[in-house]
């Protein structure tokens, strides 16, 4: 009885051209810039196209899981600074602090916040000096970049 494994069949770039990935992004020196616009754009806005549209995170209210406004739910409102006396899906509960991993507006945070944190990972990783030595950039480049 012989056994065969793969050697390195599955380390490949995805023939899929709608699949984008970082060895896809990062080759272009223009796309450091946009994807660093993007990082910083996470923090207002919750999708590609303003109001709503193509949403970063699917599946959750697009309104209600912009970042700073999930940030303000859970640090005003479940405070007596900010009272909403409207019965509005999960706000009962959280106004109460009877939180649980079903309420909506924690899981807005949660998940915005774990989008945030893997965006500007991804950045910092594809960012280092070597990374961009290997690609060809100049100093110059780089500089701009905040290498």
């Amino acid at each position: 009885m012989f056994f065969t494994a793969c050697l390195k069949d599955l380390d490949t770039i995805p023939l899929d051209p709608d699949v984008v990935t970082s060895e896809k992004i990062y080759v272009d020196y223009n796309n450091y810039i946009k994807v660093l616009a993007k990082c910083y754009a996470g923090l207002a806005f919750s999708g590609q196209r303003a109001p709503h549209g193509n949403p970063d995170i699917t599946g959750l209210d697009e309104g209600a899981s912009q970042y700073t406004r999930a940030l303000f739910y859970v640090q005003e409102v479940t405070t007596d600074e900010a009272i909403l006396g409207w019965n509005d899906s999960d706000i009962k509960d959280y106004n109460e602090m009877d939180w649980s991993s079903s309420n909506a507006y924690i899981f807005n945070m949660y998940s915005r916040i774990f989008y945030q944190i893997s965006l500007c990972n991804e950045f910092l990783r594809e960012s280092t000096d070597q990374k961009l030595s290997d690609r060809g950039f100049t100093y110059a480049q780089k500089s701009t970049i905040g290498g």
